[in-house]
C-alpha cells in the first residue's frame, strides 16, 4: 500500500463524536461553589482581560475567558470525543484555541468545560456546558445579551441537544463536523462497518461489534493488511447502504495509488478504529449490554456503488449470509435515543459545517438533520455548509470563524445568510 495512504488517513484520526441521550439535566453546583475552587489570571497581552479556571461537580474543569472589550455576548463551547482513559482537562482540540481567541478579539466572552468524564460523554457534557451560563454570568456581573452555542464532533451533538431543549436560553448554535443526526444513527453506522469488516476480514480485528478487549487500538497497518487480503471486501462495505464509507471520487477506484482507493481505506480505518475506541464505554453507559442491531437487516448497495452492481452482487450475497447477527437490547436503544435524538424543531438559527468526506462522522448526519428540520417545519432556521475536503473536523479556523460571524449576523438581522 503506498506511503501516501498514511498522509491521507491521518486526517481520519481527529476525534470521534457521537452519542447523547436527549435532554441535559439541571444546572448543578452553584457558581459560588465553583468559584471557591477557581483561579484567575490577567494576561498582559492578547484579547483576554481575565481567564478564570476552576472545577465543578465530580472533576469537571471549566475556563471562562473575559475579553478586554466585551461586546455583551457569550459563546459556550462543547468539545469533541476523547478516549475514555485520556486526561480530563482543558486541552486544545480541533483548533479550538484559535477559534476561541478570534472570538475574544471580536469581544465575545467564551466559556468551555472539560466535562467530568471522557468517552461517550453526551449526557455529562450537556450538563457541564449548560452550567457555564451561570458560572460566566457570575464573573461578568451581568447576564450576556445573547448566548451562542458551538461544538465540534461529539460536542456538535451536545450543542444541538442544548439548543433544542432550551430554546429560550440560547440564541444560536454553530455545529462543526457534528453528530447532528443522533447517537443511534452514529452507533448503528459504526456497528455495521465493524460487523461487515468481521465478515469480509475474519480475525483481522480483536473483539466484535459489542465489545473489544480493554486497551484495544486498531492500527492503520492492520486495516491495510485486511484490505490487501480481500480488496473486494473494501468496496462491498463502502458500497452498502448501511455502511457508506466516504471516499473522494477521483479516477479509477481500483487504483491503489489513487485518491479514491486511499480515502476508502482511510474511512474503513476510521470506522473500525473509532468503534474500538468507544464501544466498551457505550456498553458500560447503557442499561443493557447490546446497543447494535442488525438482526433483521438485509444488506444492500446504495444508489452509487463504487464498483458496478453486478460485480458486487456476490459480495452482497456473501455479506447477508456470513455477517454475524446482533439484536439490540431495548434499554440500550432507548438510552441512545434519549442521549440523543434530534427533533429538528429548531427555534433559533443553527449553522452547520461538515467535511464532504468525513470518515468518522459521515455527512449523512447532515442529511438526517435536514430531513428532521423539514418535517418539523424548521428548515428556515437551518443553514448547512460543506467543506469540499476529506477528514474529520478538517475545517480551518477561518472558515469556522466565518460561520460564527454569519450566525451572529443572522441572529441580529433575521436574514438567513447565503449558502
Amino acid at each position: 500500500m503506498p506511503r501516501t495512504i498514511l498522509l491521507l488517513t491521518a486526517l481520519a484520526v481527529v476525534t470521534l463524536t457521537a452519542c447523547d441521550e436527549q435532554a441535559p439535566a439541571a444546572v448543578g453546583p452553584s457558581p459560588s461553589l465553583a468559584e471557591s475552587r477557581s483561579s484567575v489570571v490577567q494576561p498582559t497581552t492578547g484579547p483576554w482581560a481575565r481567564i478564570i479556571e476552576g472545577s465543578t461537580g465530580p472533576g469537571a474543569q471549566y475556563a471562562l475567558h473575559i475579553p478586554r472589550e466585551w461586546n455583551g455576548d457569550a459563546v459556550y463551547y462543547a468539545h469533541g470525543f476523547r478516549d475514555i482513559d485520556s486526561p480530563v482537562d482543558l486541552r486544545d482540540q480541533d483548533q479550538f484555541y484559535a477559534f476561541r481567541d478570534a472570538l475574544g478579539a471580536e469581544g465575545y466572552a467564551v466559556a468551555f468545560s472539560s466535562y467530568s468524564r471522557n468517552g461517550f460523554a453526551i449526557k455529562d457534557g450537556a450538563q457541564r456546558v449548560h452550567q457555564l451560563r451561570g458560572l460566566l454570568a457570575s464573573r461578568l456581573g451581568a447576564q450576556p445579551t445573547r448566548h451562542f452555542l458551538a461544538g465540534h464532533s461529539l460536542g456538535g451533538g451536545i450543542a444541538l441537544a442544548l439548543a433544542e431543549r432550551y430554546p429560550d436560553q440560547y440564541d444560536g448554535a454553530l455545529l462543526v463536523c457534528g453528530m447532528v443526526g443522533g447517537s443511534l444513527l452514529q452507533t448503528q453506522y459504526l456497528g455495521h462497518v465493524r460487523a461487515l469488516a468481521d465478515a469480509f476480514f475474519p480475525g483481522a480485528f480483536p473483539g466484535n461489534v459489542n465489545a473489544v478487549p480493554p486497551g484495544t487500538v486498531i492500527t492503520l497497518p492492520q486495516v491495510v493488511a485486511a484490505v490487501q487480503s480481500n480488496p473486494t471486501g473494501l468496496f462491498a462495505i463502502a458500497s452498502m447502504a448501511q455502511s457508506p464509507l466516504p471516499g473522494v471520487p477521483s479516477g479509477n477506484p481500483l487504483d491503489p495509488n489513487g485518491v479514491t482507493f486511499q480515502t476508502l481505506v482511510g474511512s474503513l480505518y476510521a470506522g473500525v478504529s473509532f468503534h474500538a475506541r468507544g464501544i466498551n464505554d457505550i456498553v458500560d453507559l447503557t442499561p443493557g449490554d447490546a446497543p447494535f442491531d442488525n438482526a433483521q437487516t438485509t444488506y444492500a448497495l446504495h444508489a452509487s456503488p463504487w464498483l458496478p452492481a453486478v460485480a458486487l452482487a456476490p459480495a452482497v450475497g456473501f455479506a447477508n449470509a456470513a455477517v454475524t447477527r446482533y439484536s439490540a437490547d431495548v434499554q440500550s436503544t432507548k438510552y441512545l435515543e434519549r442521549h440523543f435524538t434530534p427533533t429538528g424543531a429548531l427555534q433559533m438559527p443553527v449553522l452547520t459545517l461538515h467535511n464532504a468526506w468525513d470518515p468518522a462522522v459521515p455527512a449523512f448526519h447532515e442529511s438526517a438533520l435536514a430531513a428532521l428540520a423539514a418535517e418539523a417545519g424548521a428548515s428556515g432556521n437551518l443553514l448547512q455548509r460543506t467543506a469540499l475536503s476529506y477528514g474529520h473536523c478538517n475545517i480551518p479556523p477561518s472558515m469556522v470563524l466565518q460561520g460564527f460571524q454569519d450566525l451572529a449576523a443572522w441572529r441580529t438581522s433575521g436574514v438567513r445568510p447565503a449558502q
